[in-house]
């Protein structure tokens, strides 16, 4: 009888740990931010002092699960905001095997041209689990209960081209004195006329994974982030991130971490204070 109660006791034990472990890592009111390493793509997992999950973008394939379980605690599985940058597949493809395993409350994106397959995939389960729709032009604001806010300064209402990637969701997460730029796959030619005078960020999500179309030396250098996260493939076909990239953020001191050398990169603030992880 020993025997057999032995395994069970510590099996029980070992539950309880984790219970309480993850209840631990849930209860400090903070926000985290992770940029997940889904090779040559980009997924942005967010998870707020309330307990809200957002997942910005999903990567090009299935890997975006990985980061999700290792970061969301067993027992949710309830993603409340999804983001959907813009259609181009190394953002949206996993964004279907997410909504294969989780409910999603709200799907959220942009208004550039959606024909083709990955996208009707998507559609069709999003029409299948009766989820919530909308296309964000900038203005459009998401205020969460527990402080934290989410403010789409891009694409204008109204706004054409055949470059999706000028589609792309240009928002800014802000939680107390912590302000997060996220760009998708905007090129700098947008990114360079916005108006960031009111802001005051901490940190950035470079645009088109390091590109040198994306985020310019005149965008880093007014905004001057603290920290700049890269989300790029190890060893990918289009060199991201470019090496004069890499050299404005060195020009201007900007502390920065690649996923395709660092893995998961991951930011926890409690408002006042900011750390990044790995």
């Amino acid at each position: 009888m020993k025997k057999i109660l032995i395994p069970i006791v510590i099996s029980a034990l070992a539950l309880v740990f984790l219970f309480f472990y993850q209840t631990g890592q849930l209860s400090d009111k903070v926000l985290k931010v992770v940029f997940c390493d889904v090779g040559q793509g980009d997924a942005i997992y967010i998870r707020t002092p309330g307990s809200i999950d957002i997942l910005i973008d999903g990567g090009p394939d299935k890997k975006v699960l990985n980061c999700l379980s290792e970061n969301m605690p067993l027992w949710d599985k309830e993603i409340e905001l999804v983001f959907a940058t813009h259609p181009d597949s190394d953002h949206i493809s996993g964004l279907i095997e997410v909504l294969r395993n989780y409910r999603v409350s709200s799907f959220n994106t942009v208004s550039a041209s959606k024909e083709t397959k990955v996208f009707s995939e998507l559609s069709n389960l999003i029409k299948s689990g009766k989820i919530p729709y909308k296309e964000l032009t900038a203005g459009d604001k998401f205020r969460l209960s527990d402080g934290v806010s989410i403010n789409t300064l891009w694409p204008k209402s109204g706004f054409l081209s055949n470059d999706t990637n000028d589609f792309s969701l240009v928002q800014i997460l802000k939680f107390g004195n912590f302000d997060l730029l996220l760009t998708g796959d905007i090129s700098s030619k947008i990114l360079d006329s916005l108006d960031f005078s009111n802001l005051s960020v901490k940190a950035l999500k470079l645009a088109h994974h390091g590109s040198k179309t994306g985020t310019d030396e005149t965008t880093i250098q007014k905004i001057h982030p603290e920290f700049a996260a890269i989300s790029a493939g190890k060893n990918n076909s289009y060199h991201h991130p470019h090496p004069s990239v890499l050299s404005h953020l060195k020009k201007y001191n900007v502390e920065y971490k690649r996923t395709d050398q660092s893995g998961d990169i991951k930011i926890v603030t409690d408002g006042k204070t900011t750390k990044v992880l790995n």
